[in-house]
């Protein structure tokens, strides 16, 4: 789809836009005769918040105006690596093509097909509304192989379908968000064949020839949305808990959200009769605008000032996408990087602080420095990659934004190797990456990690604040 001079040059000022600037960050008071506490209040937020944030991304990318409107049940294919202009997601990945699937399964199952996959590494994460991983397919759990799927609900009571797998989901939305390892530009658009070969499609349409999900209306929309996680933490309350009702309805809770029920019925919240922020009692509504905004606060903190670092990396090797109760985590990782990979299949660690854990800015130089034997270990590939403090690319000459295995490095005399970024390009130094001019986050993904990160064993380097000239203890 074709964008006018007009509207495209109207998008982009509006996505440059910084969310954080107009935001009152005095912290609400909790009120006392209330049903809740103020910590329940900020519980039933963070249970919440995933939910709402995935419907907020899934309509932001069905109608992102420079490409065809989408809507469930098809495939949007990023046939090339990501630009800065991409903003649906953030630290949006420079290795691989994503291939992302919003799934609908509350007018019966869809069908997912692979193909043939050659030696090319991928993964396909499937996500339920909840943000928890209840599928992992690719190149670690299911091979190379071409692969057929139906994907149901838990309760769907059809008949199997021969030469498909059946794979049961515990709510409607499903997310599908794949990534096939793409090398460079060049090897982009070899991966971005294999892609055209994914079939993404309900069940009826494939016998019917009719789309049951043509129609399909979203709520939210780029012009709006402009970034989700920005947005997302600054939905009033009203707004917030009446998607959350509304999403409600088709995602059903966990077997394990027992607890959390409860506490929500206290509130005077039900998921069968619960349908506005407005019905609530009026003291009920107060408490939970306060921890709403205190909250929003904390993440907002997080999400651009690092307050949530105590070390120089924030480095997880623990369980991810199956959170059982702990809200808390899966809300902040939602903030974080929506559709985060299990461990098994990739680890982030995301930093945009130095070792004196001062904030990095692009008139400074830092370098990443890998001992001989602690490059990561991966039976994949691993790259870092740098974003401005909201977590999206930013543009420079080169176009470069990331260095990894899967990259021409230089490696010092003795096997080490040093990764330096900056805004501008330093004197005598290899391995370079751009970085934005102002406040910046990088972020280094290994992928199919080995089982000696996962036993914790491996640690991540320093990252060093050097002297402009680039000269190091080492090429001294």
């Amino acid at each position: 789809m074709r964008t006018s001079l007009f509207v495209t040059v109207a998008i982009l000022c509006a996505l440059l836009v910084s969310c954080h600037a107009i935001w009152n960050s005095e912290p609400r008071i909790y009120l006392d005769d209330v049903p809740i506490s103020g910590s329940e209040a900020e519980q039933i937020f963070d249970y919440a918040y995933p939910l709402v944030l995935m419907q907020v991304t899934q309509d932001l990318m069905f109608t992102v105006p420079f490409r065809e409107k989408s809507h469930p049940n098809r495939f949007i294919m990023f046939d090339e690596l990501a630009k800065p202009k991409n903003q649906a997601v953030v630290l949006g990945n420079r290795n691989t093509l994503y291939c992302v699937g919003w799934v609908d399964l509350s007018k019966g199952p869809v069908l997912f097909e692979i193909p043939e996959m050659g030696d090319r590494y991928f993964v396909m994460p499937l996500l339920d509304a909840w943000t928890n991983t209840f599928a992992s397919l690719g190149s670690r759990t299911t091979g190379q192989k071409e692969q057929k799927y139906l994907l149901s609900l838990d309760d769907w009571e059809g008949e199997e379908l021969e030469g498909y797998t059946t794979l049961r989901s515990p709510t409607s939305m499903v997310w599908i968000t794949g990534r096939i390892q793409a090398d460079s530009p060049a090897d982009a658009k070899r991966a971005a064949q294999l892609q055209k070969k994914y079939v993404l499609k309900t069940l009826t349409e494939a016998q019917t020839g009719k789309d049951p999900f043509a129609d399909y209306e979203p709520t939210y929309s780029a012009w709006q949305v402009r970034k989700p996680v920005p947005y997302s933490l600054k939905m009033s309350s009203e707004d917030f808990y009446d998607e959350f009702f509304n999403a409600w309805q088709n995602n059903p809770p966990a077997a394990g959200d027992t607890e959390m029920l409860n506490l929500l019925a206290k509130a005077g919240i039900d998921r069968q009769t619960t349908r506005s922020f407005n019905s609530l009692p009026g003291n009920v509504k107060a408490q939970l605008d306060a921890a709403l905004h205190n909250k929003q606060q904390v993440y907002l903190d997080a999400f651009y000032k690092g307050e949530a670092q105590t070390d120089t990396w924030i480095f997880n090797v623990e369980r991810m996408g199956t959170w059982g109760i702990d809200y808390a985590r899966r809300a902040y990782w939602a903030m974080w990087g929506l559709g985060a990979n299990l461990v098994e299949d990739a680890v982030y660690g995301v930093s945009q602080l130095d070792s004196n854990l001062d904030q990095m800015t692009g008139d400074q130089l830092y370098r990443i420095h890998f001992a001989a034997d602690q490059l990561p270990p991966t039976r994949a590939f691993w790259s870092v990659t740098t974003y401005d403090n909201e977590g999206y690319l930013e543009q420079n000459k080169l176009d470069r934004y990331s260095l990894g295995s899967n990259h021409d490095l230089s490696f010092n005399p003795d096997g080490s190797l040093d990764i330096y970024l900056s805004h501008v390009r330093p004197e005598d130094v290899a391995n370079w990456t751009p970085t934005p001019v102002g406040e910046f986050k990088i972020l280094l993904r290994i992928y199919w990690p080995s089982q000696q990160i996962l036993d914790g064993k491996w640690s991540l380097p320093p990252i060093e604040k050097m002297s402009r000239s680039g000269r190091t203890p080492y090429s001294t």
